[in-house]
């Protein structure tokens, strides 16, 4: 287990003593203890040669929650991911503990606040999602793990659906979300997003502020400025939009702005149970200018969807991109019971790279191969 992680698991351990004894103080203290344990092997052939990767996974969580009143409440929890695996040369032996969320919440009726490792995503898109800030969630994931970001988020709830998050990050040494560099060590981000109801959808903006490290890249440190516009309705057909202008100010980058678009729709045919069809495309551009178009990245996706009845369902989610002219196929069986899951999956990944950057997946392999994924919550 590495130090780092041993450190994390020392300093949650610690204050899930504490909160936990300042919540029992209070009064009777309701808790909930549960996991879920996964174990996966999964084998590709690329270029000739066969690969396997093998492993198993477990995510404990605790949570502790004191009610204040009649509509508010104080809760925590903390929850570890704890994992072994082994494989082929590119998928060495591997193993590691560590903090998977943190997070102390004060809810009122229509107020939350959070404070400690989370996750902290938003919009409508999910495949090709340009509001993927500080996430890495994969569509692919039966698990749906990405990492969390050490934030404090309060989110308001207004009684005409209206809403307003409020967010400031500290300590997120790492890339998140689609960043290639991180943020300045000791730096605070922050930023909001304010959703309103709009014609029988909701239209939300969202801004965010970073200092950017780019010492990895042999320039000085410089400010992000994150402007997004998204929306979603559904009149017949289900549509949303993703929109982000990001301004990097520095003189010593090729190009200053960057623009990130996203388009969807989805809609359910009336065969057998319902199939759920979706697609998106994203076009990502670099320029000098906030209102030119030079350089650019375009990717297309779908995915399919359907329930076999009660236990099984189906899916196929294809993406292509349309610079490397490339296509990535996954398709996938489900069974659920109570406490159980079975996934088993088929994919086609082009051999010499991996979507070219659309995803940091969870979900190892390339070429062509199979995957079977067992999961058990308690």
């Amino acid at each position: 287990m590495r130090g780092r992680s041993l450190k994390n698991v020392y300093l949650a351990c610690l204050v899930a003593l504490g909160c936990g004894s300042l919540l029992v103080n209070v009064g009777a203290a309701e808790y909930d203890f549960r996991g879920q344990t996964s174990g996966w092997h999964i084998e590709s052939q690329t270029e000739g040669n066969r690969y396997y990767h093998t492993g198993i996974r477990y995510i404990p969580q605790l949570s502790l929650m004191q009610t204040i009143g009649s509509d508010r409440f104080l809760d925590l929890e903390i929850s570890l991911n704890g994992y072994a695996s082994t494989g082929s040369p590119e998928a060495a032996d591997d193993s590691d503990l560590e903090l998977y969320r943190l997070k102390l919440r004060f809810a009122t009726a229509q107020t939350e606040t959070r404070l400690g490792l989370q996750k902290l995503n938003f919009g409508p898109a999910l495949l090709l999602r340009s509001l993927r800030w500080f996430d890495r969630l994969d569509p692919r994931d039966p698990l749906k793990l990405t990492e969390g970001v050490y934030a404090l988020r309060f989110k308001y709830d207004a009684l005409n659906n209206a809403n307003l998050w409020l967010w400031g990050l500290y300590g997120n040494d790492q890339t998140k979300g689609y960043e290639l560099l991180s943020t300045v060590e000791g730096k605070t981000e922050f930023g909001g997003r304010l959703q309103y109801p709009i014609l029988d959808g909701e239209l939300a903006f969202t801004f965010h502020n970073r200092k950017v490290d780019a010492s990895l890249i042999g320039v000085g440190d410089f400010t992000e400025n994150r402007f997004a516009l998204d929306g979603k309705w559904d009149i017949e057909i289900g549509f949303w939009f993703e929109s982000i202008l990001q301004h990097q100010r520095s003189d010593s980058l090729p190009f200053e702005w960057k623009k990130f678009m996203t388009l969807g729709m989805d809609y359910t045919l009336g065969i057998g149970n319902g199939l759920h069809i979706l697609g998106e495309h994203m076009a990502t551009v670099s320029s000098d200018n906030p209102f030119r178009w030079e350089e650019d990245v375009q990717a297309s996706a779908y995915s399919l969807n359907y329930p076999m009845g009660y236990l099984d369902n189906i899916s196929a989610i294809g993406f292509y991109s349309w610079e490397n002219e490339k296509y990535y196929q996954y398709l996938a069986w489900q069974r659920t019971w109570d406490n159980w899951i079975l996934n088993f999956s088929l994919f086609h990944y082009p051999d010499s790279d991996r979507q070219s950057g659309l995803y940091e997946s969870n979900v190892p392999g390339r070429g062509y191969g199979g995957q079977v994924i067992i999961i058990f919550n308690h």
